[in-house]
């Protein structure tokens, strides 16, 4: 499992954080809400949630998908200071990692940009709802497959945008991807856990 390369990493505080992220790095969750607990025992991961991040000015930005809104953009302060506008801390961990694609030296920064133009046109995009309820059935009664659409999991927006980087991420095998997945690739790294 791709998770725990992530026990025992150091934490650090947003402020040192913001410095450290790059845009294209990952962000993974690991919520104790209910959706978060039943996506993680499904999943087998102790994440329930995946998203890209992105410095804009003195700003880092969470580009996702999430059940009540689709794909949306959010300021990774809202997580820390008023997630879901509750004037408090998402409820679980947040832990950020990078891809060694994006890492590279020699790296072409305009596929960054390709990668956030798309992102944006994707703004807004319905979260894959249908999707969770045929997860369940292939896991519970072995039945259904992936088909791609319009609407995004979290991790299928991940994906998506890590498409335009010429990153494959591996699937299961009847092409269903979770967070789990991405923090599975041996290619990315565990870079440290966001502490409030």
């Amino acid at each position: 499992m791709g998770s725990n390369k992530f026990d025992g990493i150091n934490q650090v505080s947003y402020e040192l954080a913001k410095n450290k992220i790059k845009t294209g790095d990952i962000l993974f969750c690991s919520g104790r809400y209910l959706v978060s607990e039943m996506i993680k025992k499904l999943s087998n991961s102790i994440f329930s949630h995946v998203a890209l991040l992105v410095c804009w000015n003195e700003h880092v930005l969470v580009l996702e998908s999430v059940e009540d809104d689709g794909v949306r953009v959010v300021p990774l302060t809202h997580y820390l200071y008023n997630y879901e506008n509750s004037k408090e801390m998402y409820n679980g961990e947040m832990y950020v990692a990078r891809h060694e694609v994006v890492d590279s030296p020699d790296f072409d920064k305009e596929k960054i940009k390709s990668m956030c133009g798309n992102a944006i046109n994707l703004l807004n995009r319905n979260y894959d709802k249908e999707e969770i309820a045929k997860i369940v059935a292939r896991i519970a009664l072995g039945i259904g497959r992936h088909r791609d659409d319009e609407e995004y999991m979290c991790s299928e927006f991940v994906d998506e945008c890590f498409m335009q980087l010429e990153i494959e991420i591996s699937r299961d095998p009847m092409g269903f991807i979770f967070p789990e997945h991405i923090a599975a690739d041996p290619k990315v790294k565990p870079l440290f856990e966001i502490s409030p």
